[in-house]
């Protein structure tokens, strides 16, 4: 499983090891909400790297709490831990709780300093990460984003993990479900789109996917939250707000699929929205 605090970077490690775009990446905490399961095939075997929430404590709402639950959870049943440190910032309370945790799980870990992309001066707490002791096997600097290192990673891991048969058949590279893909897509580009002004209650799901005869797909989804004043964010002004997110989220779905998407979305307020489909 890849662990650690919130904007570390591990979704874009996952996909980078993966080698395709299986988890959303963007600049926000608490993104990543479901454990995403990225598949890697190899002559020596099979890598499930698991993709977990991170690490945000200071906060008492329902949605934190909830992805820490997920993350203690996620240390249940696997088999190696890839502890992932960002050296650009300062070492935290959540640092200190996500050792505690890859301690007391006794797996096979591995240290992944990220970002080594950046140089030395941009990494001012480098030297700190790299006395970071939670009884690795081995410490990688490696970037993400570069791909750098990466490979000596995966020979870590290979190296420690048991013997066993393929969980996964041939050329499949994620558990994520097809409606769930498109949801967290959509999901993605609402992060994005909304930068500062961000609600983190949104949840967005798929009501409809009809195939068109003459080719592409129609999609229908909604994005939900928990109040009229996020709504009228989402929306924006002349709804040029949900016109950019649905733009932003076609163009990536029309991509991945290689067919022509026509998006719906529809913006509906419900309080208790995190009652009826659950908060991740």
């Amino acid at each position: 499983m890849l662990a650690g605090r919130s904007n570390v970077g591990k979704s874009t490690l996952l996909n980078a090891l993966v080698g395709s775009k299986v988890a959303i990446v963007t600049p926000k905490p608490q993104t990543t909400r479901l454990p995403i399961r990225g598949i890697v095939h190899d002559p020596r075997g099979q890598i499930v790297f698991l993709d977990t929430p991170g690490i945000f404590l200071g906060k008492k709402d329902a949605l934190s709490s909830t992805l820490n639950k997920s993350v203690r959870e996620s240390f249940e049943g696997i088999d190696a831990v890839v502890y992932v440190i960002d050296p650009s910032r300062e070492p935290g309370p959540e640092e200190e709780f996500i050792q505690k945790l890859v301690k007391s799980s006794r797996k096979p870990t591995f240290l992944a300093i990220n970002k080594s992309d950046l140089g030395p001066k941009r990494l001012p707490y480098l030297e700190e990460a790299r006395d970071i002791d939670v009884n690795q096997l081995a410490t990688y600097e490696v970037s993400a984003v570069k791909h750098s290192n990466l490979n000596r990673l995966q020979e870590g891991i290979f190296a420690s993990l048991p013997e066993g048969e393929a969980y996964y058949p041939d050329k499949q590279i994620t558990d994520l479900g097809h409606q769930q893909w498109i949801e967290e897509t959509i999901r993605e580009k609402v992060f994005l789109a909304l930068e500062k002004e961000l609600p983190y209650t949104v949840k967005v799901t798929v009501d409809d996917v009809t195939f068109r005869k003459q080719g592409g797909r129609y999609i229908q989804a909604t994005v939900w939250t928990t109040n009229d004043r996020y709504k009228r964010m989402i929306i924006g002004a002349g709804a040029a707000m949900i016109k950019k997110i649905g733009m932003l989220a076609r163009k990536e779905l029309e991509a991945a699929l290689d067919t022509q998407v026509h998006l719906s979305l529809e913006v509906k307020v419900d309080a208790r929205w995190p009652e009826k489909f659950g908060l991740i």
